[in-house]
């Protein structure tokens, strides 16, 4: 059965000295090792879209989807020049009321603003050949919201996008991994081909492409847990259901 693993970065930084959630930050040079090594197996970083529809027509062996929540303006700093030079592919998930400004909802929580990337960064993003999804408009808790609230930030991502970057924008990330059955027809009738949560696992072909699994890349552990995560037998891999 196709398989496909699809790793959830946020920052590609090295994390403040008072960081509260270092984890969140996975340093460049980690990263590029990370990079280095998948190469290095053979395998090909990808962005949601070309990993979806290998992983529909069984052709995703050998390919692994990058994905950068949130949009940070150091995606486009130090993550897009490194995918480049490795000739990997990614998708970043864009908050698109936020664009341009800081983290706004969870700042406080952190004790950090972290700036976002302007419109004309993530028209750079696109211009070295990624791929942009939508995070919602606010990254709320979606199952917190009332239904008309849930469609505003869910539709209205993807209109906003596509009005402010004239893509297609095909791919969500559920923010914070809230979800239930209702935001996720929300997620359908909006006109999204995928949707990424963070419950750990591998995508198979036979998933809910609406409901996908994710690896949390911790910046907090080193290159040998990163090869744990992408070695690990798929059956423990496999998210639970909700």
């Amino acid at each position: 059965m196709s398989a496909l693993p699809i790793f959830c970065y946020h920052n590609v930084l090295t994390a403040p000295a008072d960081a509260a959630f270092r984890l969140l930050y996975v340093s460049p040079e980690l990263f590029e090792r990370q990079l280095w090594t998948l190469r290095r197996l053979g395998l090909r970083g990808v962005c949601t879209g070309e990993g979806i529809a290998r992983l529909r027509d069984g052709t995703s062996r050998g390919c692994v989807v990058l994905t950068f929540d949130d949009g940070y303006a150091d995606t486009i700093a130090t993550v897009a020049p490194l995918l480049q030079r490795y000739g990997f592919g990614a998708t970043c998930y864009v908050v698109s009321d936020a664009v341009g400004t800081y983290n706004h909802w969870d700042a406080q929580h952190l004790r950090e603003r972290k700036p976002l990337m302007t419109r004309e960064q993530l028209g750079q993003w696109l211009a070295a050949g990624m791929e942009v999804g939508s995070h919602s408009r606010s990254h709320p808790r979606l199952r917190d919201l009332s239904p008309h609230a849930a469609r505003h930030e869910i539709a209205g991502s993807r209109a906003a996008l596509h009005d402010m970057l004239g893509v297609p924008i095909e791919h969500f990330a559920y923010p914070f991994g809230s979800f239930d059955v209702e935001i996720i027809e929300q997620v359908r009738h909006a006109g999204y081909r995928s949707a990424v949560t963070v419950a750990p696992g591998v995508a198979r072909a036979s998933d809910d492409p609406l409901r996908l699994p994710r690896m949390l890349v911790n910046g907090e552990r080193g290159l040998w847990r990163f090869l744990l995560q992408l070695a690990a037998p798929r059956a423990r891999l496999r998210r639970r259901t909700p």
